[in-house]
């Protein structure tokens, strides 16, 4: 067995690298490699400490760990043909050393941190821009399908025939090539960045019930109809103070992990070879 690396009495072998690469999208390049070899490290020296502090799982906690894991779509982010290549030591091996990591860093993090409304409205009010919602339209379209000269003729035709809303909610159940012409051309609201930009770049430039000239996209000829709009607009303190308290509580545990990881790292790095 080709061993890569050992961290203090633990050997990672190049199965082991070769399993934690497979979740990487491009899992052969170099970049990937390495990381799935720092996380490898990371997990031996957390393991390390959680069996100096006596921690250890029970069969029945094993047990059901392992009935969770069989549920899941991906146990441990391994697709299933990684898993059909473990054998059952090695399955074993990788459920009892993650519960183990996992009591462990319970002891670390408590449940719940210590985190006040005050440090919370802080983080909201320097975060402002996060806590937004976007400026939406809501607008109906007219689509004459084609970019050749007659549906331009068409397009224009219909546009010209239209005096007011009701008109054009009219021609859009008759003259309209979308889909959408059997609820009056309606596409709904929307905020940037959903839409093709042809349509989006006029959707969001026209006043309230405003009935654009026809235009062009890969689609063909529209002319679009804004029916309401919304500003953006902050979203209140106290609207997504439970959702930010949550958030919050995971940056801090996840904080509180990496500066634990960091100083094993100090503390061993005399006992981490990479072969």
């Amino acid at each position: 067995m080709q061993i890569v690396a050992k961290v203090i009495d633990y050997e990672i072998s190049k199965r082991e690298l070769d399993w934690e690469c497979s979740k990487a999208l491009a899992p052969n390049q170099e970049r990937s490699i390495q990381q799935a070899l720092e996380r490898l490290i990371d997990r031996c020296l957390l393991f390390t400490q959680a069996i100096e502090h006596g921690i250890t799982v029970s069969d029945d906690e094993y047990d059901e760990a392992l009935l969770e894991l069989i549920e899941q779509d991906e146990p441990f982010g391994f697709s299933s043909a990684v898993i059909q290549e473990l054998t059952a030591r090695e399955l074993e091996t990788l459920v009892r050393r993650q519960l183990i990591i996992k009591k462990y860093i319970q002891t670390l993090c408590p449940e719940t941190l210590p985190i006040t409304t005050d440090k919370l409205k802080e983080f909201y009010l320097d975060n402002r821009d996060y806590f937004t919602k976007p400026e939406k339209v809501h607008c109906a379209h007219i689509l004459v399908r084609g970019s050749d000269e007659e549906a331009s003729a068409k397009a224009e035709a219909i546009y010209k025939g239209i005096r007011d809303e009701d008109d054009f909610l009219s021609q859009s159940q008759i003259c309209s090539d979308c889909p959408s012409s059997a609820d009056c051309g309606d596409l709904g609201w929307f905020p940037r960045g959903i839409m093709i930009p042809e349509i989006e770049n006029v959707a969001f430039s026209l006043q309230l019930h405003e009935i654009s000239k026809p235009f062009l996209s890969s689609y063909g000829y529209h002319i679009l109809l804004l029916l309401d709009k919304t500003p953006k607009e902050d979203i209140p303190f106290e609207e997504i103070k439970d959702s930010l308290f949550a958030r919050m509580q995971q940056i801090e545990k996840e904080y509180l992990i990496n500066r634990h990881v960091s100083d094993l790292r100090s503390q061993f790095a005399s006992a981490i070879v990479i072969y």
